[in-house]
């Protein structure tokens, strides 16, 4: 498993969706644990299958905030003992972290969406507690939901800070906006 990777979701009622993971990580009970967009876990229960590695997982905890306040939208998926997690996709290689950093306005940050690929933009504004905004990326496209949001340092190594949410347009619609949720946030709600 690694961040950047497609996961399916298929519901109790045999609807689905897919997504991509946006950080995976080994829990202190040897699971493998990853982090997607909240609102890809459309009904309760259902099960994931990430495409790469096979694994199959189920939501164990999901928060996902009213529209357009900016809360959180964070989806925690347990794909059990016994299965990979690397800290590297095919593309990038992201840094493990425990503590991750915090984006400030003006930054360059990248995303990776299984739809879309990889695009690069400013982080624009914050918005309510849990989010940001970009600017200078392409339209966000259904299934990149979920995927990994990072920072590159001088020394070249991707920091993973954020989970990729889609696209908001101004109130006049005169201007979009891609969003992201803080991986921080993230971390500190669903762990």
């Amino acid at each position: 498993m690694s961040p950047g990777e497609r996961i399916d979701y298929t519901a109790d009622d045999g609807s689905g969706s897919f997504c991509t993971t946006g950080y995976v990580y080994t829990g202190t009970n040897d699971h493998s644990y990853a982090i997607t967009a909240g609102h890809c876990h459309t009904e309760d229960g259902g099960r994931v299958i990430a495409q790469i590695s096979g694994a199959t997982g189920y939501f164990v905890a999901t928060v996902v905030a009213p529209a357009r306040t900016g809360g959180p939208d964070y989806g925690l998926i347990d794909f059990g003992p016994r299965v990979a997690s690397r800290t590297a996709t095919d593309t990038v290689a992201f840094a493990a972290t425990a503590s991750p950093l915090t984006p400030n306005v003006g930054d360059t940050v990248c995303r990776l969406g299984v739809s879309s690929g990889t695009h690069c933009g400013a982080v624009a504004y914050t918005y309510g507690d849990d989010q940001f905004m970009t600017t200078g990326m392409p339209a966000s496209v259904a299934g990149d939901s979920g995927g990994p949001v990072w920072i590159t340092d001088d020394d070249g190594t991707a920091h993973i800070v954020g989970i990729w949410l889609g696209e908001n347009s101004s109130a006049d619609n005169s201007r979009r906006y891609g969003r992201f949720a803080s991986l921080r946030a993230a971390l500190n709600t669903l762990t």
